[in-house]
Parts: structure tokens; sequence; C-alpha cells
């Protein structure tokens, strides 16, 4: 995993020398077949191979953070699998595809002009491998400005899914907080801490009483839902255990939609 300044990405580096268990959204429940949608990908990078979660847009087309699609040797790889299977193997539940990170995006882990949105474009249909999945719906644009002008935002429930790790202290012996790896999709929800034209920040505790948890290291690039349809993509935390707080790329600003728009106009099926 990589640190940043004040923050923590949220991108879950794959260890592949050993096996260890990998895991997800803190405080939520397995996911089951409730978001089918919502997949894993593998990239790689210079320092090592990463995970992080997606979502599918469009037969070819599968969203998710630009940290989890910039600077990538060969293609990633993106299943829809749950469990997903580890990386190296099963390479029948994978479809491989090529990475693209906004222009737009500097690195910079931050409250605007984040632009911590990225691409992957299949070599094909992800039909072809899971039968009958669909494309998540998008939210409108400035569908939360709209929201939160007439207060619809107040005490609102958002949904959270992906498949990064999570931490539990063990049954027995020193009880410092390990990652728990189990490569299962989650979902839980958080309740909004604040909104700026490019972020959405949740507050994030597996102990709130009103909402469930929050999201973890390869989580990052995995939605946030609002009534349905996705509104966010998991970009920063900022506790080493996840707690806290949680800090998410708007998919229905300008900014965001314009990158979108591009790539459903150039693949549309």
């Amino acid at each position: 995993m990589r640190r940043l300044p004040l923050v923590l990405a949220l991108a879950a580096l794959t260890l592949l020398a050993s096996v260890s268990p990998a895991g997800a959204i803190t405080g939520g429940e397995p996911d089951g077949d409730g978001h089918p949608n919502v997949g894993l990908h593998y990239f790689t990078q210079l320092d090592g191979t990463y995970r992080c979660s997606n979502t599918l847009i469009a037969p070819r087309l599968v969203l998710t953070a630009a940290h989890c699609a910039e600077n990538t040797i060969g293609k990633a790889q993106v299943t829809f699998d749950n469990p997903a299977p580890a990386f190296g193997t099963a390479p029948s539940r994978f479809v491989t595809g090529t990475s693209y990170p906004s222009p737009l995006w500097t690195g910079k882990l931050q409250n605007t002009k984040l632009n911590d949105i990225g691409m992957i474009v299949l070599d094909r249909p992800a039909s072809q491998v899971w039968p009958g999945i669909r494309p998540v719906p998008l939210a409108s644009l400035g569908l939360l400005d709209r929201l939160g002008a007439k207060g619809g935002l107040k005490k609102t429930a958002f949904t959270l899914v992906g498949y990064g790790v999570y931490f539990e202290k063990p049954a027995d012996g020193p009880q410092k907080q390990q990652a728990v790896r189990d490569r299962v999709r989650r979902v839980t929800t958080v309740g909004i801490q604040n909104i700026t034209t490019d972020v959405l920040k949740f507050q994030e505790n597996d102990a709130n009483s009103t909402f469930g948890g929050g999201s973890c290291f390869g989580d990052s690039g995995g939605p946030a839902f609002l009534d349905g349809v996705q509104v966010g993509i998991t970009s920063f935390g900022g506790a080493q255990f996840c707690t806290g707080m949680g800090g998410y790329q708007r998919t229905e600003n300008a900014e965001a939609r314009a990158f979108i728009e591009g790539f459903l106009s150039a693949y549309p099926n």
C-alpha cells in the first residue's frame, strides 16, 4: 500500500510471495449476489502488483480510481467473481483490459480538484464470462448538488461495495489488529460528513449505531451508491486501520462526467 501525505490511498498490495487472507469493507457484511457488477482487478506497477475494486458501467468499460489505473505495466486483470480468484490463478475467470487514468489526475489526494477517476477498457465484453451481468446506473450530472440544496443528504445512507481488506484482532496471542484479505465482496452503509465540488467525505465507524462501517485498502476504485445509482469512487482514507473518515471522488460533477462520457461515446458496446 502507498502512503501519501496526511491520507492513505486505498489500493491494496498483493503479496505474491506468501498466502495471507485478503478482505474488504469494514463493519459490513458479505455482499453475495447483491452487486454482481462490482468487480476486482489486479494491476502491476514498477513497485509491485496491487488490487483495487471497480464497477462495470458499459459492456466493455470498467470505472475505477485513477490511482488504480496509472503507470501500469501490461494489462489489468478484471474479475467479477465473488470471492475473486487470487492473482495468477484461474485465467478463464479474468478479462484483460487497458487502463486510463484521468488526464486531470495529479496524484494528490485532496478535497478539491481530486480527479481520482480512471477507466479500464476491456478487451471483450464482461458478459462473455459473466452472462447476464448488467452495467451499474450512473447518477445524473449534479445530482448531489441538487439534493444537498434541498437538504436531502442529511442522515442519508450511502452504500459502499468493495473487495478490500479489513482489520480484526486474532482470537488468541498478541491482540494487535491484523489485516484480513479474503477477496470477498462486501457491502456496508455510511453517512455523509462533508461534500465539496469534487469529493464526498463519509464518517466511517463500524461502531456507529446508524450506519455500518466504511472502506479500506483494496476498496479503492469501488463504488459509493445512493438509491442504487453510483455517485462516488473510493479514493482515500485518513487512518491506519480504516476508521474515522473516507474520501470519495464524485462521479456526477462536470469533470468526472466529461471523462466518463468520452469513453461511453467511444465504446458504447
